[in-house]
């Protein structure tokens, strides 16, 4: 039997220990699951930018709610809302700054 094989009955001992552990494995309160989910996040935006689609990530929503309206299992905790759509021809034009200070005024080249 090799040896990441399961003895009889031995998926089911693993999976009741595994049960218990939560966002991918990591120990609670590790920034673990977050990355990946930012990774994942940004992966989706550019796919979707890819093929024509506007995109934005939502974080502020009632994770209850979206658990409950999409009936996700215990233990499971949305973290993101992917917003997708056809972005409208028209676009308002891009927010000009004005005054504020200068880049030279903010960035340091080799010196503090």
């Amino acid at each position: 039997m090799a040896r990441d094989a399961p003895a009889p009955g031995g998926r089911d001992r693993r999976l009741r220990r595994l049960a218990g552990v939560r966002a991918y494995g990591f120990p609670e309160g590790n920034p673990g699951p977050y990355i990946d989910v930012g990774t994942a996040a940004a992966t989706l935006l550019l796919a979707a930018h890819g093929v024509g689609l506007g995109a934005g990530p939502v974080t502020s929503f009632s994770r209850a709610a979206v658990a409950v309206l999409l009936g996700v299992p215990d233990g499971i905790r949305p973290e993101l809302i992917a917003c997708l759509g056809r972005p409208s021809p028209e676009q308002p034009p891009p927010v000009r700054r004005r005054g504020g200070p200068a880049w030279d005024d903010l960035v340091r080249w080799e010196r503090f």
